[in-house]
Formats: structure tokens, C-alpha cells, sequence
């Protein structure tokens, strides 16, 4: 049985809030149709609802704006895709700065697991609604480029998280032993009974929980098991 370790990226590895509400403001300035009065704070309380860029546009828009816990299931229209294409597009320019991803700070967590990373790199999946162009960009500005990156192209092409995890096979029985960490619970949890250890941090942007864990306890939880599969070839 091979081990993994399958992480979120925004949350978990980076603060990307400051990020995303840079990118935001941009995509929105200037044109009276959006809001702009959005503090960091109504922005940071609304984006732990969101699991795709064009949710955005619900809380900045003047005619389409929704409570944050509207936007559950709620269908994008083509408004909702517009924004997401102008918000793209605002992250792509911003990126063509060579320092964007100071932006984004890494948790300690990520300063934790580097070393492993840089290891044992086949070990390790990022899995994330983000775009993988800005995690592959973040990573290697980190200096760690040789992950294996699962993004918001293939969420979308797939469907949610947890079919990304099924065409990988990471949910077949007696192949993977998956480690899952993420910091929002919705996104954990279609993976319990799913996967072996789908693992909370209590970092991030969702609220804490009874099983939440820290950096230090996530951390002691992969570098166990990474030593054990290390010396047992094949697992």
C-alpha cells in the first residue's frame, strides 16, 4: 500500500486572503457596477464560502450581491463567469511580477514540511481550487517546483475534490493509504470513511473543530508515517 500526502494550498501551505482580495480589488476597480467599500474584513468572512473565483462577484457586485451562505450550490450565470474571467486576468498581471507571491505568506506549516518536500517530492499532491499556474509559480518562488499539482482546471473538468481523488485512485482499497489535510471541513468531508486520515488544521480560514490539529501535530502525523513507508520499500 503506497502512503500520500495529498494538501490544500490556500489555508494550509499559504495566506493567500491578502492575495485574493488584491486580485479582487483589481479585477473590480474603477467600474461602478461593483462595490467599493469592501473592507478585509467583510472579504475575509465571506471567502470562507468560497470555492470558486466567480463567487466573488456576489459579494462585490451591486445587483448580484448573496450572503455567503447563499452561494452554496448556487449556479454561476454568465455575469458570475464574466467576473471570473476579468479576475484571472487581474492575477495574471499582477503576476507578471517577479516578487507577486510575497503577497501570500507561508504558514509555519509549510517551513515544517519543506525539507520533506524537497525529499521525497513523489510522496506529496497539492490539491486545490486555486489555479495551478499561481501554486506552481508560489512554490517555485518557495523553492519547491516539483510537486504534482491538481488545481481548479481539473475541479472544474472533474467536478469537485473528491472526483479529482477518485480518478486518481487514491480512494482504492488496498492501494494508497492517503493523508488528506485541509483547513476548510467542507472540503474534508466527502473524504471521511473515504480515505485513511483526512486530517483538519486548525489554521486557515474555517473555524476550529474538536479534532482540528495543529501544525506541529500534522506534521509529527506525516513524518511518523513517512519514515515507516520509508523503510518498508513499496509502500
Amino acid at each position: 500500500m503506497e502512503v500520500k500526502f495529498v494538501l490544500d494550498f490556500d489555508g494550509v501551505l499559504f495566506n493567500s486572503a491578502f492575495e485574493a482580495y488584491t486580485v479582487a480589488n483589481k479585477a473590480t476597480e474603477g467600474r461602478p457596477e461593483y462595490r467599493d467599500d469592501i473592507s478585509y474584513e467583510e472579504f475575509l468572512a465571506f471567502r470562507s464560502s468560497v470555492t470558486d473565483a466567480w463567487h466573488y462577484n456576489r459579494l462585490y457586485s451591486r445587483t448580484h450581491g448573496l450572503p455567503a451562505a447563499a452561494i452554496a450550490g448556487l449556479q454561476p450565470d454568465e455575469v458570475d463567469w464574466r467576473f471570473s474571467r476579468d479576475f484571472f486576468e487581474a492575477r495574471k498581471e499582477i503576476m507578471q511580477a517577479s516578487d507577486w507571491p510575497k503577497v501570500m505568506p507561508p504558514y509555519d506549516f509549510f517551513f515544517l514540511l519543506k525539507p520533506l518536500l524537497l525529499q521525497y517530492p513523489d510522496r506529496f499532491a497539492i490539491l486545490s481550487t486555486r489555479n495551478i499556474e499561481s501554486i506552481r509559480q508560489t512554490m517555485s518562488f518557495h523553492g519547491v517546483d516539483n510537486l504534482t499539482v491538481f488545481g481548479q482546471e481539473d475541479i472544474r473538468k472533474l467536478g469537485s475534490k473528491m472526483m479529482v481523488a477518485k480518478e486518481q485512485r487514491w480512494l482504492d482499497r488496498g492501494k494508497f493509504l492517503i493523508v488528506y489535510v485541509d483547513d476548510m471541513n467542507s472540503h474534508l468531508e466527502p473524504f471521511v470513511g473515504q480515505i485513511h486520515l483526512p486530517l483538519h488544521a486548525d489554521w486557515g480560514y474555517d473555524r476550529c473543530t474538536p479534532g482540528s490539529l495543529s501544525p506541529n501535530q500534522i506534521f509529527t502525523i506525516i513524518s511518523s508515517l513517512l519514515n515507516i513507508a520509508e523503510r518498508n520499500p513499496g509502500s
